[in-house]
């Protein structure tokens, strides 16, 4: 069994199908991302919807809303999401916004104050037209003002992979380069294709070691037992008889490292 921290819902999708795909693919606990609300209606619907998936099964599906900081009633959509609709983490794509741009400071410190997660998307970004510069990894180095709020960046941002690490080397530094204390995590979700994967991979470790990187599918809800079972088993194969990581190594980033980054910071 492992844990999935980059799943995807349509909106229409049931708990019991959810389940289902999850047991097919052994994921044991998966991160699910509420659906992308382009007004801010939207965004509270795809809220409750979420919620609703999450309740039925809420020790394996941990509901993350997604928070379009344009919206009108951004920051008090975050917090109904956390304390009354019980969601655990937020997810944020830069759409033709920056991460640093001050009007979002008001998000960031509610995350702060509640002491939830957030995972960014960064990197190459088909899904939205041409925003892709807006998504940067070193954009995020704003989040050294939000010193407790954990976040992570998806995609090992390629193809800025090397960007990314460079941002969290960052972060390591700011916390004298205790891992145990950094904010920054790296959702290694692919991103990169294929014949970059293992350089990507082999430069994260190297360089940052294994706890700080959790591992995602970017499947759709009811495919994680499909599509996310064979990646699973691409990335494992990679992980062990390419790169020669120790099963400890692989249980971290497969596992043990997404119940941590739920955690919040001393």
């Amino acid at each position: 069994m492992h844990n999935d921290c980059h799943v995807h819902s349509k909106g229409d999708e049931k708990a019991s199908d959810i389940l289902r795909s999850m047991d097919e693919g052994g994921v044991e606990r998966m991160v699910l991302f509420a659906p992308y609300g382009d007004t801010p209606e939207r965004m509270r619907e795809a809220t409750d919807y979420v919620a609703r998936i999450r309740s039925e099964a809420p020790e394996r599906i941990l509901g993350f809303c997604w928070i379009e900081p344009r919206h009108e009633g951004a920051v008090e959509e975050l917090e109904r999401a956390i304390v009354e609709k019980e969601l655990v983490g937020c997810k944020m794509i830069p759409d033709h916004w920056y991460p640093y741009e001050e009007f979002i400071f008001p998000v960031y410190e509610k995350a702060q104050e509640l002491r939830i997660p957030i995972i960014f998307h960064s990197g190459i970004l088909w899904g939205f037209g041409d925003s892709s510069r807006f998504c940067r990894p070193c954009f995020y180095e704003v989040m050294l003002h939000f010193p407790k709020v954990k976040f992570a960046l998806a995609h090992i941002s390629w193809p800025w992979t090397d960007e990314c690490l460079a941002t969290a080397g960052h972060f390591r530094s700011a916390v004298g380069g205790d891992v145990s204390r950094m904010q920054m995590y790296i959702d290694i979700t692919p991103g990169a294709p294929g014949f970059y994967r293992q350089e990507a991979l082999d430069k994260a470790l190297k360089y940052l070691g294994p706890d700080r990187l959790i591992w995602g599918s970017d499947s759709r809800a009811t495919t994680v037992g499909e599509y996310g079972r064979e990646l699973y088993e691409r990335e494992r194969m990679i992980l062990k008889e390419l790169l020669g990581r120790s099963e400890e190594d692989m249980r971290k980033i497969f596992s043990d490292n997404l119940m941590d980054f739920l955690k919040p910071l001393d």
